[in-house]
């Protein structure tokens, strides 16, 4: 009978792990050793090629356990708690020429080749001393243009964070910002977390056992989750978790949790207006909005800013946010407003709403038993009644960007609802008809949005500009010489034409207006 069984090629495997580790997660290891040793400081040098980490852990007892693939040395119940790999000064024989390793009184020195060859490695006397000292020679800055001291002091910047030990690099020490006493960690099931109720609650970033891992938030405000020790990753380097599907869902759920328990500290600590003021967009971003039901203040950022934003058709980059709170008592007074309608006819309420200077909600993301939603009433384009003086000029096909739009000059403009008082405007559109008093400008927030192909034409609403401007003009002249003053295009009265200097010319024009001759 013939049997197989498992069997390894170290030297194979050995190079081949070459291609698991970076830089950066060698210089990850180095920290976490001196962290799970014990190490109360943690000392690091970077001269020329030579990379040295210092500390003043319990040592290593073994320094054949420094050197053999997935035996950590460590006691069974650090193993237990952090899982650790012991595959990780394998990754510091991939970046440098040689490794000395002094820990308490015993000492090694040998090139990286011959220790990966596995080659026997003499273990000698040594002063003693207090943790351990690692020294790698001929390490290479992976950053071109970077000497290995500016890379290393990049690289610590970022992986010191969060790290629980001091650490200093040449001399300095070594900022870890989440580690400042004064910041408020929040116990949860997937960790410590802090929370920033300003930031979006999906964006987060986590550490693992002091040190990032994981995915990097797309935004500069996020929130910071300190996974529990026990967490399982991925080998060799810890850089994702192991199951990061299921462990993200559980991140989430922790999070969300601890934001609403913030949340609802918050509203209980300060007072409604201030509340209001700090967090209600945190609580409509959050799915927390029900927290806002009860509070007799709402942000003016919720209604039209007609100042900022008048009536027409909208480009979403152009939206504007009014400042300040509006209480309850003054919205129940006032009224506030929704319309009801197709996005093309929107504008038409716009318009009285804006005359009657109406509070119109903006805001879709209220809870359901929010206040604002019994109090706010539903208005349609149908309900808009356009009262207008005499028609001084029509055109039924001015040839704007919408086509279908006509334009109506007429003395006055009033508009209304029936129940409520009327407001006098200088333009209204209702339907595809475009009313206009001689005051009424361009107006061409009424017509289009002028977005074609996903871009905004500038020219395009511009040539309409003109072209109601001239409408109005020509309504308004009361002979025909006014009437063609007012459609001469621009370059006649700007750009010199010298075979026109001096001339008298006679136009000549039809029954319908059209032009018959020139003389």
């Amino acid at each position: 009978m013939t049997t197989i069984r498992l069997q390894t090629n170290q030297n194979r495997l050995i190079a081949t792990l070459r291609h698991a580790f970076t830089q950066a997660s060698m210089l990850g290891e180095l920290l976490q050793n001196a962290r799970r040793a014990k190490a109360c400081h943690i000392h690091i040098t970077a001269e020329g090629d030579t990379l040295t980490v210092s500390d003043d852990g319990g040592g290593i007892a073994d320094l054949q356990t420094l050197i053999c693939i997935a035996e950590s040395g460590w006691d069974e119940k650090l193993k237990a708690r952090e899982n650790p790999f012991g595959i990780g000064v394998l990754s510091t024989l991939y970046f440098a020429r040689s490794l000395r390793v002094h820990s308490l009184d015993k000492a090694f020195r040998a090139s990286t080749a011959a220790i990966i060859s596995g080659e026997e490695v003499e273990v000698i006397p040594a002063s003693a001393r207090v943790g351990t000292e690692i020294r790698l020679c001929g390490v290479q800055s992976p950053q071109t243009g970077q000497s290995l001291a500016e890379w290393v002091g990049r690289e610590l910047a970022r992986l010191c964070e969060a790290f629980p030990v001091p650490v200093s690099f040449n001399g300095a020490k070594v900022d870890r910002p989440l580690m400042n006493s004064v910041l408020q960690w929040r116990q949860t099931a997937m960790g410590q977390v802090l929370l920033d109720l300003s930031a979006p609650r999906t964006q987060w970033r986590t550490f693992l056992q002091g040190l990032p891992i994981g995915r990097v938030p797309t935004y500069g405000r996020h929130q910071v989750v300190l996974l529990p020790d026990d967490t399982l990753a991925k080998l060799p380097d810890r850089q994702h978790l192991l199951n990061e599907t299921e462990d993200h869902k559980r991140i989430q759920s922790a999070i969300d949790l601890a934001y609403r328990e913030a949340l609802i500290e918050a509203k209980a600590r300060l007072a409604a207006s201030e509340f209001v003021e700090h967090y209600a967009q945190s609580c409509l971003d959050s799915s927390n909005a029900d927290l806002l039901n009860d509070v007799p203040f709402v942000p003016r950022a919720w209604f039209r800013d007609w100042a900022n934003e008048p009536a027409g058709f909208r480009r979403y980059w152009e939206g504007y946010s009014a400042e300040g709170l509006v209480a309850r008592e003054v919205l129940e007074e006032l009224g506030v407003w929704q319309i009801e309608t197709d996005e093309n006819d929107e504008p038409t309420v716009e318009v009285y709403l804006e005359a009657a200077k109406a509070f119109l909600l903006n805001e879709h993301g209220l809870d359901a038993g929010h206040w604002l939603k019994a109090l706010a009433r539903t208005v349609t384009p149908k309900q808009i009644q356009v009262r207008s003086g005499t028609t001084l000029h029509r055109d039924s096909n001015p040839w704007l960007a919408d086509y279908a739009v006509e334009l109506e000059l007429v003395e006055f403009l009033h508009v209304g609802v029936e129940g409520q008082p009327e407001h006098a405007v200088q333009a209204v559109r209702k339907g595809e008809t475009l009313y206009l008093t001689p005051d009424g400008g361009g107006c061409t927030e009424l017509v289009s949005n002028y977005i074609f192909d996903d871009r905004y034409n500038e020219d395009r609403e511009d040539e309409d500009a003109r072209i109601v401007q001239t409408f109005i003009a020509v309504g308004c002249s009361d002979a025909p010489n006014r009437v063609l003053d007012a459609l001469l295009p621009s370059f006649l009265r700007h750009t010199a034409q010298p075979k026109l200097a001096g001339a008298t010319v006679c136009l000549s024009f039809d029954d319908e207006g059209k032009l018959a001759s020139v003389q």
